[in-house]
């Protein structure tokens, strides 16, 4: 008995072993988390560079003017789907499969650096072990580490580029440029990090490193240059994506999303789990004086706090910084004051409870199910179908359908009002968003698709009804498909 405890500690302090259990966990998501979380995540990369490798440009991002978006992550991922179809992987529902499992290994570095960087503020190789645990079994981490969302991919090179400079109470030369380096590619992938660098940098001067403050800034601004190279590749002028993307974002700012100032600290506590992240994030600004780790996350957080447009995934670029800081928080709380011991256990406790309840299910969860299935069953007509109408009168929103998924260069029409749609296509299906008037509304579509036949239904999982209830953003609605029969006389079985 004795043998089976002190394997269990050992295991429990060992973050080999962390790593594997990480891995383990990020494979069932690989596998079984298909599809995407958010609109941004499919159809600002995936959608875009794939559609890039098929020879069109499915969002018309190089036809007048530049659309705001940082190029090198859809660049990086073009540059991807082209190898993959080199070696004969052309089904992009296949190469998802390789795209999900290099994120969930890039995801690593996420607990790796994570443990790093506590040991060395902390030191307390323990505590640090305890913050690989919590950021590789964090209900949310293996499902949001396969997807291609730049919130979560910049990440590792913010740790990275945090544990470089600071791995050493003098950083070498080498240190600080290396820090630069990541730091510099972070940016682009997300340009808000900027207002993390910007904290970073303040963090130097705070100290008097002015030397290692211009050393590491011309290597983030030299690093950040590379990833923007391909603006001058299509539009023959540096930075036009970034400039793009500033003057959009102030001028639109109010037309997304917009909350108040203490919203990313609600969406905090409820990713960390209450009650302990209510511990956490005190712990957080508890361990305000360690600045090197502090400041640059509070400027991120202070910044999009004040920014009208939120949402939730704005913020996920320092979530593993706030459970460093909240986790070391506590522990000096309890060293400090040992009447709070009880209460931390107990939260913990009942945070555990609530996160294992959750990790499995989430973690396999196959989000946006219909609308992925929808095109996958589009596929088999693939050498036929070249337009489709997508008929939403219903909820008057447009739908739009991950088409990549059907491959070839398929057209989507939208029908959400009872306004006259011009298609150059004919559409070869008609796709009903939900089950409300199907008849009535059929009979409406029939001018632009008059011999209707009906093909097949596809509903959402159960983890998406769920979504759909407790968020109304979501639309997970049933999509019913008829096919036009003057265009395909026959169903392929």
């Amino acid at each position: 008995m004795n043998k089976i405890y002190q394997l269990i500690k050992n295991s429990a302090f060992n973050i080999r072993f962390c790593l594997l259990v990480a891995v383990l966990l990020r494979l069932l998501s690989v596998v079984f988390s298909q599809g995407y979380g958010m609109h941004d995540d499919h159809f600002l990369i995936v959608e875009s560079s794939r559609s890039w490798v098929d020879g069109h440009d499915y969002q018309y991002w190089f036809v007048d003017n530049p659309q705001g978006h940082s190029l090198f992550y859809p660049v990086l991922m073009f540059l991807l789907f082209k190898v993959l179809g080199f070696f004969g992987l052309s089904d992009l529902a296949m190469q998802m499969y390789v795209v999900r499992l290099l994120h969930a290994l890039l995801s690593l570095f996420i607990i790796y650096f994570s443990y790093k960087i506590t040991n060395k503020i902390a030191q307390n190789k323990k505590l640090a072990c305890c913050v690989a645990w919590f950021l590789a079994l964090l209900w949310c981490m293996p499902w949001l580490s396969v997807r291609n969302l730049v919130e979560i991919v910049c990440i590792p090179f913010l740790l990275s580029a945090t544990w470089f400079y600071i791995k050493d109470t003098t950083p070498s030369t080498k240190q600080v440029l290396l820090s630069g380096l990541m730091m510099g590619l972070a940016w682009g992938f997300r340009y808000q990090v900027l207002f993390f660098i910007a904290g970073f940098g303040l963090s130097m001067l705070l100290f008097k490193q002015w030397r290692n403050a211009v050393v590491w800034s011309v290597a983030v601004v030299l690093s950040f240059c590379l990833t923007q190279i391909a603006d001058i590749y299509f539009w023959h002028k540096p930075f036009v994506e970034m400039f793009a993307y500033v003057e959009y974002n102030f001028t639109h700012s109010d037309q997304y999303i917009t909350k108040g100032f203490f919203n990313y600290f609600l969406v905090l506590l409820g990713l960390l789990v209450p009650p302990v992240s209510v511990l956490l994030l005190f712990g957080f600004f508890y361990g305000y004086k360690r600045l090197m780790v502090f400041l640059p996350s509070f400027c991120f957080l202070l910044f999009h706090s004040i920014f009208p447009n939120k949402q939730e995934r704005f913020i996920f670029p320092i979530l593993p910084f706030v459970a460093i800081l909240g986790i070391v928080g506590i522990h000096d709380l309890i060293t400090n004051h040992q009447s709070w011991r009880k209460v931390a256990r107990v939260c913990f406790v009942v945070s555990a409870v609530f996160n294992f309840l959750l990790l499995i299910p989430v973690s396999i969860y196959y989000p946006k199910s219909a609308r992925v299935e929808s095109m996958l069953y589009l596929r088999k007509y693939n050498d036929k179908a070249h337009a489709f109408i997508v008929e939403d009168r219903v909820n008057k929103r447009s739908t739009q359908l991950p088409r990549t998924y059907a491959g070839g260069d398929i057209r989507q029409y939208n029908v959400v009002t009872d306004t006259n749609l011009v298609c150059d296509t004919v559409p070869a299906f008609v796709i009903f968003v939900d089950s409300i008037n199907i008849d009535e509304r059929k009979e409406y579509v029939k001018k632009y698709a008059p011999n209707l036949e009906y093909e097949t239904s596809i509903y959402p999982n159960t983890f998406d009804n769920i979504m759909q209830k407790v968020n109304r953003h979501q639309r997970n609605y049933p999509l019913h498909i008829f096919r036009n029969a003057d265009i395909i006389p026959d169903k392929v079985e």
